[in-house]
């Protein structure tokens, strides 16, 4: 109980305000049963003074025995006041009364009231004075009764149980609601405060205070705000270099993967023009026939420079942080040269060669690679055409945009294969690929050129064949 007391503010505020409060109300009703008590004894005491001197200032102008009357007025009027007259002896006589023949005459009792016990009787007062024609000097003393103070005090201090629970109760309401007002804002902001520790920015505190305490409020809104905003600047950041890393590690591994692959197709032309090479140094069986073995390494060799060239391509590519230098390129004119090129084996394969490229087609981009694709993409062609086929290479223009197409008949590819076709080294069939004399580099190169300028390329199936699209 005690712990969960230490750690809630209401509580503290509630207890501290509840008993401030009693202390408060206790000091004030001590204070007021103390003083209001004095304050009306004074109070009627000036009063009984006030209507003394009055009373002096009549008996002054009239004889003593016409002053019966004044005194008999005065007691009257003024219910519980103690009179005492003395002479200039100080013996008491007795006060004068209406029809009265004789003055003075001694007191017989030695009171003007029926109470004589002097704790009855506020302080008294002394007055002197002479009655007109006589020379003679009188006392008067007069005194209040104390039983209007002793009963207004006996009055408060029967109100005081009743007081204290109505202290009690007005104590507790007071305290329940100016801890609420005073902790409801602090534990709006503590929690708010809370929810940030926990980086959950989903709430906004009420700003409808224009004390310390709302521009806390607005402050810890504002916070959160540019909080927000930093936080999700650092997670795009972060997702970003995540990405980076990830696209950095699928780049380490591919070259990895291309170099093991390098090493694997090097090493078999290299293995075989090494035995071939010992079989013709050491003349064992048939390599004796050296001219024979030396025609065979040497076509090896050529395979092997061509596929080092297409590798030193490739790496011309990655390494290059410039990226492509583009120009206006006259597509139409770099497609009518590539029949120039593989016009003896068209010719040697018997293909049906078939062009309808529009004239004046321009492209943007770096016109040794495109070249370089192209030359690839024909090459692949005709390579894997059967002999009597027909190849059919369109160019035109269409929104804006320039469109290749090249298919060749006669041929399909599984739909499996098609996306590895543009892996390095990758070869459909190993033995068909290594008859052609193909690197396996071709494709990889082709979708390598293209990625990098940002243009769209498919391969795919047709009825006649197999098209290769390109749009520019």
């Amino acid at each position: 109980m005690i712990k969960k007391i230490k750690r809630s503010l209401f509580a503290k505020i509630f207890g501290i305000t509840f008993l401030l409060t009693i202390l408060c109300c206790v000091l004030t009703y001590t204070v007021i049963s103390w003083l209001v008590p004095q304050t009306y004894s004074t109070t009627l005491d000036a009063n009984l003074e006030q209507a003394v001197s009055s009373l002096i200032s009549e008996l002054e102008t009239i004889s003593p025995l016409e002053s019966g009357r004044l005194f008999d007025e005065f007691l009257l009027n003024n219910n519980g006041v103690l009179l005492q007259l003395f002479d200039s002896s100080g013996s008491a006589i007795e006060l004068p009364s209406q029809g009265e023949t004789e003055f003075p005459r001694p007191s017989a009792g030695g009171t003007a009231t029926e109470n004589s016990d002097p704790a009855a009787y506020r302080a008294s007062h002394s007055y002197l004075f002479s009655f007109a024609g006589s020379d003679a000097v009188y006392t008067l003393t007069a005194a209040g009764s104390a039983h209007e103070v002793d009963l207004l005090r006996s009055t408060l201090a029967g109100v005081f149980i009743l007081l204290f629970f109505a202290i009690l109760a007005i104590s507790a309401l007071a305290s329940v609601f100016y801890s609420q007002y005073v902790t409801e804002p602090v534990l709006h902001l503590s929690a708010a405060a809370k929810h940030m520790s926990e980086l959950n920015f989903n709430w906004k505190c009420e700003e409808n205070r224009t004390d310390e305490l709302g521009v806390l409020a607005h402050s810890l809104n504002e916070m959160a705000e540019k909080l927000s905003a930093a936080l999700k600047n650092l997670q795009a950041a972060n997702e970003k270099l995540r990405a980076d890393i990830a696209h950095e590690k699928e780049l380490e591994q591919a070259q990895l993967d291309f170099f093991s692959a390098v090493s694997h197709e090097l090493k078999t032309p290299v293995t075989i023009i090494k035995g071939q090479t010992e079989g013709m140094i050491l003349k064992i069986g048939d390599y004796r026939d050296r001219e024979k073995y030396l025609s065979r390494s040497l076509e090896i060799i050529n395979t092997m420079e061509g596929l080092v060239r297409e590798i030193l391509t490739v790496s011309r590519m990655k390494s290059s942080k410039a990226g492509p230098r583009r120009e206006t390129v006259d597509f139409s004119d770099l497609l009518r040269r590539e029949y120039a090129l593989f016009e003896d084996l068209i010719a040697q394969k018997g293909i049906d060669w078939n062009e309808n490229v529009a004239p004046a087609l321009r492209i943007f981009a770096d016109k040794t690679l495109i070249q370089k694709a192209v030359n690839n993409i024909v090459s692949n062609a005709v390579l894997y055409s059967p002999k009597g086929g027909s190849l059919y290479m369109d160019a035109f223009s269409e929104n804006g945009a320039v469109i290749f197409r090249l298919e060749n008949t006669g041929v399909h590819i599984p739909d499996a294969e098609i996306p590895r076709l543009f892996d390095a080294f990758y070869r459909m069939e190993q033995s068909r690929s290594r008859k052609t004399g193909g690197s396996g580099l071709g494709l990889y190169i082709v979708k390598t050129i293209l990625e990098q300028h940002n243009f769209i390329y498919s391969l795919k199936n047709t009825e006649r064949g197999v098209l290769f699209s390109i749009r520019f």
